[in-house]
């Protein structure tokens, strides 16, 4: 699915960089060779192109150049036969389980040791991702699956009815307030990803990167794309079968996700973290790509550090981009504090900003804060919730 550019928008897109023709066919020359060199491997380091004796080093800069051929800018890509897509996901498929076996040295050390063990055997043919990885599905979506949701009035923004958990997470019934905050601890595990997205002006989009960390619940990892708090991605990981919900027997694990937390970035690169939704998209998905979706509140104990007190006080916020040049300054008021954040009600906030100034003149406060929710109320009003980086509000006794 993609969207339709009008050519009154043409003048608003960024002028893609030109390539020679001879530079498009060496391209296309190495891609085949690679593609060649990739389905006929049989060993995983034959898949990345190195040998049993080079490093981890070597190994990590050869994955990362495989998929700089296999996912090239848009520009190159646009030109892309449609007969090479399946060719270029199975390469993708075994190019990512390759680096997650040779990356590991537990995991490769292992299989080093299968290999000498088996030396006649070849590398198992390994299944392509197939008609999932270019999601999102072309059929519809019952509105009453476990894993959909109800799709609210206000244009862009819609509301999941329900966070799909079967098989992956239940609330253990001792639960307390003073356990871990996460559902689900993470583990820290740098596999690569796939990760596709829709921009509403210029449709979908790819990039490939690497998790920081995972759970049976979700992930976090590092983006050079801006994405919004409440999108949704199409994320596809070879994640380990016991932190799965579904595809147990798939090499790859295909998954949708809501985009839950968006750190501000660092050197152009945003860490997020992403709650999984499971196989199947939101209802109202398919007709909007792009839009923010609003998960249900949390019903299980309160996650929260510092619990939040209802404090109605007249706040000034001024936005900054990524660079910290001022976008826009307004007044506003806030709905409940706490200690480390607070939420703000009546925001007129630009589309995309990084970083906000809150500053309360009768507290003489004044500290710098990250997003961490954006939402429209019932009332229609948008409200902001933000996380201080370098001072706390002074709660009252």
């Amino acid at each position: 699915m993609s969207t339709t550019i009008s050519p009154a928008q043409l003048d608003l897109v960024p002028a893609l960089p030109e390539f020679a023709p001879d530079q498009m066919s060496a391209y296309f020359v190495d891609l085949g060779g690679q593609l060649g060199r990739i389905d006929s491997a049989t060993s995983y380091y034959e898949v990345l192109g190195v040998v049993r004796t080079d490093g981890q080093e070597k190994i990590k800069s050869s994955f990362q150049q495989l998929l700089n051929l296999l996912f090239p800018p848009y520009v190159i890509a646009r030109t892309m036969p449609e007969n090479m897509s399946p060719r270029i996901e199975r390469a993708f498929n075994k190019a990512s389980q390759a680096f997650a076996v040779l990356a590991s040295y537990a995991r490769r050390n292992e299989y080093d040791k299968a290999l000498l063990s088996i030396t006649t055997k070849s590398l198992a043919p390994i299944a392509p991702i197939g008609s999932q990885a270019d999601q999102p599905k072309s059929r519809p979506v019952s509105a009453d699956r476990s894993d959909s949701s109800a799709v609210a009035p206000e244009g862009d923004h819609l509301t999941l009815s329900r966070m799909p958990q079967r098989g992956v997470y239940r609330e253990s019934a001792n639960s307390k307030s003073s356990e871990n905050r996460r559902r689900c601890g993470r583990i820290q595990l740098p596999i690569p990803a796939r990760v596709t997205g829709y921009d509403r002006r210029n449709g979908k989009w790819h990039e490939v990167t690497e998790t920081i960390d995972v759970s049976r619940t979700g992930v976090r990892l590092r983006l050079r794309r801006r994405v919004k708090y409440g999108t949704v991605l199409y994320i596809t990981l070879p994640l380990p079968s016991k932190l799965r919900a579904h595809g147990f027997a798939e090499q790859s694990y295909n998954v949708y996700a809501l985009v839950r937390r968006v750190e501000p970035p660092r050197q152009g690169v945003r860490a997020i973290g992403v709650e999984f939704i499971g196989e199947h998209p939101p209802a109202g998905f398919l007709d909007k790509p792009w839009a923010v979706f609003r998960p249900r509140s949390w019903g299980g104990h309160d996650r929260r550090r510092p619990s939040r007190q209802q404090q109605a006080e007249k706040v000034r916020i001024e936005y900054f981009d990524e660079s910290m040049h001022s976008i826009s300054r307004e007044e506003a008021k806030t709905e409940n504090v706490s200690r480390t954040g607070l939420r703000i009600s009546g925001t007129a906030a630009p589309p995309e900003f990084d970083l906000v100034m809150v500053s309360c003149t009768r507290l003489k406060f004044e500290a710098m804060a990250a997003l961490r929710n954006r939402y429209l109320g019932k009332d229609g009003l948008e409200r902001i919730c933000v996380q201080f980086i370098d001072n706390e509000w002074p709660v009252r006794g």
